[in-house]
């Protein structure tokens, strides 16, 4: 039997390998994973979350796990930035408001972290929603929701939130459609399942080619063709959660397609950076290599830090790391205690 972390870390291996190559192209392939690539990643988040009636907890550790690598790569990435801004004052404070802002203000290389500070906000919404509320009551929010994502989308694209916050619209339907998919224990490897899912997937590859607003880029509030696109992008999700399933039983793809989905927030942190680094360059110009650098070089970064505390919390926000000095510290009040008491 096939470990849920096991085809979950291959799945997202998949997802963010497929973002580092549509953000490194253009025309029908880039148009063909934009329809899935960030659903993919909300629907998973909703495929694993379980609802934590203490919010205050909930709150602090997946604002650790996420904010403050979110931060740590913020002030990384930028610092070259700051610098090249110090005795400007306006260009000084032009960078500081963009890093304050998020979301659509971060251009280049940290274009991608939209999605981190959407991601938090969206669990928090479904968490407090799941645990007020029922399942079928959070589902008309949902709805209600889609219909302003696509008032969003349609009247208001240039209107758009602190962290792209307004992006939760969509991001929190998909987590939701993750989360029924849990709920509901829907087996993606049954064929009455897989079969059709398959040939929305296959209708849906043509679609994109045939309507060029069919794809999505969500950070700009496009969501393609509203409800059509989202059922496509999930349809293509089942699709892959089969195929991580079986890739899950091959073991040389599993540890290295797996620790690439270990990795997957850190190479969502840097690839693009390396990019512009390669651009300004001249390096590394044929596509495949230039792919598997991008990928390559945050999970050589990722290997190296999570083996120690400091940086695993700064870089990945594991948690553990403060319950783990926690508890040393007490065990060492413990023994104080014990040896000024005899």
């Amino acid at each position: 039997m096939v470990k849920k972390l096991e085809w979950i870390n291959i799945l997202k291996g998949l997802g963010i390998m497929m973002v580092v190559y549509g953000h490194m192209t253009s025309g029908y392939w880039r148009n063909f994973f934009f329809l899935f690539h960030m659903p993919l990643f909300f629907i998973i988040a909703g495929y694993l979350f379980r609802p934590n009636a203490d919010l205050k907890a909930y709150l602090g550790r997946k604002s650790l796990h996420l904010l403050v690598p979110y931060s740590f790569f913020m002030a990384l990435l930028y610092a070259p930035v700051l610098y090249q801004s110090l005795g400007e004052a306006q260009s000084l404070l032009d960078a500081l408001l963009d890093m304050a802002l998020g979301g659509r203000a971060l251009i280049s290389g940290l274009a991608p972290f939209w999605f981190v500070t959407c991601f938090w906000a969206t669990q928090q919404l479904i968490n407090w929603l799941l645990t007020r509320l029922s399942l079928r009551t959070t589902g008309l929010v949902m709805l209600g929701m889609l219909g302003l994502a696509t008032v969003n989308q349609w009247f208001f694209r240039e209107f758009w939130l602190i962290g792209n916050l307004n992006v939760v619209l969509m991001a929190a339907p998909c987590f939701y459609l993750g989360h029924l998919v849990a709920h509901y224990r829907i087996d993606v490897e049954k064929m009455h399942v897989l079969l059709p899912a398959t040939l929305a997937g296959l209708l849906s590859m043509w679609l994109v080619q045939a309507n060029p607003h069919f794809t999505m880029d969500m950070k700009y509030a496009d969501y393609g063709m509203p409800v059509l696109s989202l059922l496509a992008a999930l349809a293509i999700t089942l699709v892959l959660m089969a195929l991580s399933r079986q890739l899950a039983r091959v073991p040389v793809i599993s540890k290295s397609v797996g620790v690439v989905g270990e990795a997957s927030m850190v190479i969502m942190f840097l690839h693009l950076s390396i990019q512009v680094m390669l651009d300004h360059h001249d390096m590394v110009t044929s596509l495949a290599p230039r792919w598997l650098l991008m990928t390559a070089l945050p999970v050589m970064f990722y290997l190296l830090v999570r083996h120690n505390g400091w940086t695993r919390l700064l870089c990945l926000g594991d948690p553990a790391v403060l319950a783990e000095r926690r508890e040393r510290r007490r065990e060492r009040r413990q023994k104080d205690y014990t040896l000024a008491s005899s």
